[in-house]
Order: C-alpha cells, then structure tokens, then sequence
C-alpha cells in the first residue's frame, strides 16, 4: 500500500515547554519541571517558519507560561507563513495576544467537579471558563477541546452545551489515550467501548441540536461504530503522514506520545528528516496486524491510534480494537459526491481572507486556510496567484483567463475559495 507522503508534514506541534500549572491525570507529559529554553524554541520556530510548514500548533505544557510577548514573536513570524493555533488549559489568560493568531484551543473536560477532577486543580474549570469567555469577547476563535475519559464519558452533550454558550468555534474531543505518565491512571480513565459509544451518541445529538462543529482531535478506528462514518464523524490523526510533534529540545517524532526520534531541526531541515529512511518502518504498514490488515479503510483509518503505553519505541494498532475487536465492517471509501457549486447570474468582489496564505514553496502547491490545506493543481495555482497579486473582481479573473479556461470554471473555483474561506465575498 502506497501512502502519499507530501515534502513536509501538513502539521506540526511544537511543545515550547513540558513546564505546566496543572497536574491533569491523563497528561503524557514526560517532565513538567523541565526548566523553559527559550533560547532553543526561538530557534525551533525559526526553523519551521523556514520550512514554509502550513499549519503550527504551540502547545506544551503549558505555552501560556512563556507569555503573551513571547508568543506573539512566534504568532507574528510564523503566521506569514502559516496557520498558528494556542492550545492551553485557560488558566494564565494571555492579554494582548497579536490577532495573527488562528485559533485557541482551550479544554472543557466535564462539568465542574469533573473538570477538577481530571485537571488535577480545584478551581481549574471556573478560571478556564473565564479566560474562554475572555478571549471569544476579544475576537479569538476558540475551540473547546475536552478529553473523553470513563469519569466524563456521559458529560459530551453538556460540555458542547457549555462551549456553545461561552461562544466558542467548534468541538473536538480528545479520547484518552493510553500513553505517557497518564498511563499509570488508565483503568482509571480509560473509557470502555459502551462507554465511547454513548460520548459518540451525545456528541452527535449535541452537534445537531445546536448547530457547531463537532468531531475528533484524535484517531478513532472507522470500526468502533457504524456512526463514525454514517455521521461524518471519522478521524485519522495523520501521524506520520501528514503530522508530526517536536519536543523542546527540537527533536521530531511521529506524534506527541511516540518515544521515537527521527532527527533534529535544530540540526537538519524538517524536510529531510521527514524523508528518512527510517520513517519507512511505519510508512509501509508492515507493522500492521490483524484485523486492520486486511480492511478496506485501512489508508484512511490507519488503525486509529498507532502509539501508546505497551508500544511507545515502535507501532500499534489501536488499543480498542485490540481489547474489542472489530464490532463493524466498513466498506471502502469512495469520494462523496462533488458539492454544488452555486453562483450567482451576477459577478461578485472577493477580498483576501486574512488567514489565507499561498504556499508554493514546495514541489506541491497548496492553499492553507485557518483549518485547513488544500493541494493545488496547475489550473488552481494559477488562478490562485491572480487571487493573491490583488484580483478581487470576480468578471476581471474571468476575462483573464478567457481564452485557456470555461467562465464556469472560473466561477466555481471562485465559489470553492468562499466555501473553504480563502476569500470573503465583499457586498456592493
């Protein structure tokens, strides 16, 4: 099996610190005492932002303990080039961070004695809730980003009750996974499959009844539930495809809760260290066993999770599927339906999407949004580049491209950069 590996990673996670002002029981973090170097995650920075790596997550630890200042240099640099995201506990709020800035992700685990509970830190949910409700007042997109637990599996519906009124953008939980020191907690805190089954059905329920997005920010096996195709509620997580975490010292791994260095930016591009050799060992799926072997899904799926406690120095297929089996058969994936492209009998004015960046520094050409990358082709980054250089009137790209492209064509690319929110559209 072929996977497609692009010339750098779709996104990365760079861990600024593993300092944290929180004890949260499921936490994978390794070395919260370690003293923060900010010396080597100015270089870090550097590095990716050289790397014209479209999407950046800074995260830790805590990153809020480096302070607004400080992480608005990075915001600021790397955000000329990328999307950059906050993840944070929401308990130092960052007054004053640069409006670069894509997203804050910041965690409702539960309700307020659960969310204590699982933070490790009475008080936490209160002082969270308000730094959310704070930084939403102040422009932020923010995201709520719980972690599903057997102590807050039947609180999914009243957590994205909770985000939907503090103002927040979308949901994606985190389900536990069984890695780092939190796995010492796991029968604690590791949800049974009933367990996840019922956070599915209160997630789904919870999206439809008051109208936000809703998903996963973790890898989730297509088998667990028929829902999680049938819903559109599938994940992969893309580790080491499209994905990958860089520790405080610069080293590159798969993930953040994989033990396996493959190199150091501080020392070699993310590009050729993201071509090694050595990263054959999970690319070509040799590792893979059955039941995912042999399933139709398996380039999508991937397994679900492929790192936790028992394989952290190699690869596993997820630790549902090999405690339950497979409880269905998904079919093959084929593409959906193309989306219908509607445009007005009128040509429209476009402007620019401030999060929209042009990335054609590498031998694949791409558009990156606030969430997400989107390949280009020769057609699209041609158009693209017109878009970019000022052409904000739809009629003006159309007879610039008259003789080489259909005026239809030209309108429902027009129409997919409104959808996917590289441009917004201007009224007269």
């Amino acid at each position: 099996m072929d996977l497609h590996i692009p010339s750098v990673p779709h996104l990365v996670h760079i861990e600024t610190t593993y300092a944290c002002n929180q004890w949260c029981r499921f936490c994978y973090n390794p070395n919260r005492n370690m003293k923060i170097n900010l010396g080597v995650i100015d270089k870090i920075v550097e590095s990716i932002y050289e790397s014209w790596v479209p999407h950046v997550y800074l995260i830790g630890g805590e990153p809020s303990l480096l302070g607004a200042e400080k992480l608005n240099e990075y915001i600021e640099l790397l955000s000329k080039r990328s999307s950059v995201t906050i993840v944070t506990n929401g308990q130092a709020y960052l007054d004053g961070l640069s409006g670069k800035l894509a997203c804050l992700g910041v965690p409702i685990h539960g309700l307020e004695n659960e969310h204590d509970f699982l933070a490790g830190k009475k008080g936490s949910f209160r002082t969270a809730f308000d730094s959310i409700k704070k930084y939403v007042q102040a422009g932020f997109d923010v995201r709520c980003i719980p972690v599903l637990t057997r102590v807050n599996y039947d609180q999914m519906y009243d957590v994205i009750k909770l985000a939907k009124r503090a103002g927040m953008e979308s949901i994606f939980v985190d389900r536990y996974e069984d890695g780092g020191v939190g796995s010492a907690r796991s029968a604690e805190l590791k949800p049974s499959l009933e367990q996840f089954r019922i956070a599915l059905g209160q997630m789904i329920d919870a999206r439809d009844d008051f109208g936000i997005p809703v998903g996963w920010g973790t890898a989730i096996p297509f088998c667990l539930d028929e829902r999680l195709l049938n819903e559109n509620m599938s994940a992969d997580c893309g580790a080491g495809v499209t994905f990958c975490a860089i520790n405080p010292k610069g080293d590159l791994r798969l993930c953040n809760q994989s033990e396996i260095y493959y190199g150091n930016v501080l020392e070699e591009r993310i590009e050729d260290i993201w071509h090694k050799s050595e990263l054959g060992e999970f690319r070509n799926l040799s590792w893979v066993e059955k039941p995912c072997s042999d399933c139709f899904v398996l380039s999508e799926c991937m397994c679900g999770c492929k790192v936790d406690a028992s394989k952290s120095d190699s690869f596993c297929i997820d630790y549902a599927v090999r405690e339950n089996g497979r409880f269905c058969e998904p079919e093959e994936m084929h593409p959906g339906e193309e989306a219908g492209y509607v445009f007005p009998e009128e040509f429209r004015r476009f402007k620019l999407n401030r999060y929209a960046r042009l990335n054609t520094f590498h031998q694949e050409k791409y558009l990156v949004t606030r969430y997400q990358t989107i390949l280009l082709d020769d057609l699209a980054t041609s158009l693209a580049k017109q878009i970019f250089s000022r052409t904000t009137d739809e009629e003006v790209l159309v007879k610039e491209n008259f003789a080489e492209v259909d005026i239809k064509e030209v309108r429902k690319f027009v129409s997919t950069l409104g959808q996917v929110g590289v441009i917004d559209f201007v009224e007269d």
